[in-house]
């Protein structure tokens, strides 16, 4: 999904949906600050349910990032320039609040389930696949252009997959 929203959003708003480059970033803008109020969330309400049960984090971030992905297909399917801002500001804005409390909950999670030796390696070996998903997501997306014979399709596709590291995420809990 990262790889979609970072690299091809803003393209396909202007391009395929109609919206200026402006007010395409500006989708994107809201989509970032919904992110930065689902990594609050992630952060303050991981904290408070690990004191309930250490489980329960995984089930904020595995549904959450499940929570994420239906703004971004509505933003993705049915939005165009005709729809009112406010109302895409506010698909934009859920889209990306949803998409924020996975990341603070998974390092803390981490944390707890690393004996503190091996904490530099995991991280490290985290941080090297955090990055090549990041590097390869847009091309394995570009991939899926190609061979689905259009964005949307890919764009679909893409988003996808924050379903199943929503699944993996509340695997978590198990």
């Amino acid at each position: 999904p990262w790889g979609v929203i970072n690299v091809f959003l803003n393209d396909y708003l202007s391009e395929d949906r109609g919206f200026s480059v402006e007010m395409a970033t500006t989708i994107l803008m809201c989509f970032s600050f919904g992110n930065v109020f689902g990594l609050i969330l992630g952060g303050i309400g991981g904290r408070h349910l690990y004191h309930i049960d250490n489980r329960f984090p995984a089930l904020l971030a595995g549904s959450m990032a499940i929570m994420g992905c239906f703004p971004l297909w509505i933003l993705l399917n049915t939005v165009d320039s005709t729809t009112p801002y406010w109302l895409v500001a506010l698909i934009a804005f859920t889209g990306g609040f949803g998409s924020g409390p996975t990341g603070p909950i998974i390092k803390a999670t981490m944390t707890n389930v690393t004996l503190p030796r091996a904490r530099g390696q995991a991280f490290a070996l985290f941080n090297l696949f955090d990055d090549f998903g990041k590097g390869l997501g847009p091309y394995f997306v570009s991939i899926l252009i190609t061979q689905m014979d259009g964005r949307l399709a890919a764009f679909n596709v893409g988003i996808f997959g924050w379903i199943l590291c929503g699944v993996a995420n509340l695997a978590i809990f198990l």
